[in-house]
C-alpha cells in the first residue's frame, strides 16, 4: 500500500506530520516531532504495516529539511 507523509518542517518549533493512505484517507495528523533519531523512529512506527511504498513530502525550509530527507532516504 502506498502511504504519503506530509511534513511541515520547522526551524524553531517541532515539525508536524500527517499521513494518508493511497486513497487519501488520513491515518493521522498533527504528529509533532524533532529532528532526533528516536522521534523519527517513533513517527515511522506509526505507519501501517502494509505500507510497502512511502512517499515523504516536505517544503525546503532553510536547511532544516536536509537531515530529515537523509533519514527518510535511508529508510
Amino acid at each position: 500500500m502506498r502511504t504519503v507523509i506530509g511534513i511541515d518542517v520547522a526551524c524553531r518549533a517541532a515539525h508536524q506530520a500527517s499521513c494518508a493512505d493511497e486513497g487519501g484517507t488520513l491515518l493521522f495528523t498533527g504528529h509533532r516531532f524533532s529532528t532526533d533519531a528516536h522521534e523519527l523512529e517513533r513517527l515511522w512506527s506509526r505507519l501501517p504495516e502494509q505500507a510497502d511504498e512511502v512517499v515523504v513530502v516536505m517544503e525546503p525550509t532553510r536547511n532544516a529539511w536536509v537531515p530529515l530527507a537523509a533519514w527518510f532516504r535511508r529508510k
